[in-house]
């Protein structure tokens, strides 16, 4: 793994832990490599929107093992191409996680290859985590860390990660889309819910239920969840244009959640990917930025 940097979001007090600059684009690359490594398979499935899916096939061919993603229709072409280009054979589900889901165990079944969740898996949870030890031993003072929330494995890892090192010192938030709000209304029913399928920009967080391993740890050990508008990831995204960091809208979402509740020093956000098309990243920043 890179052990990516943290740098200053011009014209704010916030800090960035600029996972967009991880090979493959994204936070996932830690996740998907310490599966791979720790077990060893034969060849690997998943279900993914694309980031995982595409670290998982870097770590696959790594290993020399062959590497399956399930997608739904609205993948991104630009992520199936990358998938593609690291040899991962797509099979298509029908659309929701849940459908993607089913469709990975019975492709891992038919093959006789792993199935390597994209967040819901101890291993996938662990590797995340690595991300707040390296936040903990570069910043020891640092007050709060919020990090984008889809299935919630980056966020339950790296709050497992921060508790150990510092304690209950550090504030733990983690920010979803508006329209995929199922961590923030199944942490105030106390229970995990599933919502109809999100209709956000923020395409690596149209999650419609939280993780069954990871919702226990976020419940646990975060201290917030909140949600923001598609028009507040947008103007994140500016802002972080405007500091040289080229991010994708899930990527942006933690860096949308400290503005709205205006945080301060000792603050770092998790940008977490890069992965989308140049021309469909101007589409959406261009004219916020007219």
């Amino acid at each position: 793994m890179r052990r990516t940097p943290l740098l200053p979001l011009d014209g704010t007090p916030l800090l960035l832990k600029c996972e967009s600059l991880q090979e493959t684009g994204s936070f996932k690359l830690r996740g998907a490599s310490n599966a791979v490594e720790a077990l060893r398979p034969s060849g690997v499935v998943t279900g993914s929107s694309g980031n995982h899916g595409r670290a998982l096939a870097l770590a696959a061919a790594r290993r020399g093992v062959s590497c399956v993603v399930v997608t739904t229709p609205d993948a991104t072409a630009y992520k199936r191409a990358a998938m593609e280009a690291l040899s991962a054979r797509l099979v298509e589900s029908p659309p929701g996680t849940a459908a993607r889901n089913r469709v990975a165990r019975e492709v891992a079944e038919a093959e006789g290859f792993t199935l390597v969740p994209a967040y819901d898996h101890p291993l996938v949870i662990a590797g995340q985590g690595t991300m707040g030890l390296e936040i903990a031993a570069e910043l020891p003072s640092v007050r709060c860390v919020v990090t984008p929330l889809g299935g919630g494995g980056m966020l339950a890892g790296v709050a497992t990660a921060m508790r150990g090192a510092l304690g209950a010192a550090v504030r733990v938030i983690g920010v979803e889309p508006a329209a995929g709000d199922d961590t923030v209304r199944s942490r105030a029913a106390g229970e995990r819910v599933e919502i109809p399928i999100p209709q956000t920009i923020c395409d690596g967080a149209r999650v419609q239920s939280p993780g069954e391993l990871t919702f226990p740890i976020v419940q646990a050990l975060v201290d917030d969840v909140i949600a923001v508008g598609d028009d507040e990831v947008v103007r994140a995204m500016l802002a972080l244009a405007r500091a040289g960091v080229y991010a994708e809208p899930t990527g942006a979402l933690a860096v949308a959640g400290a503005l709205r509740l205006g945080l301060g020093e000792g603050t770092v956000c998790v940008v977490s990917g890069r992965n989308m098309a140049p021309e469909a990243w101007a589409r959406l920043v261009g004219p916020a930025g007219a």
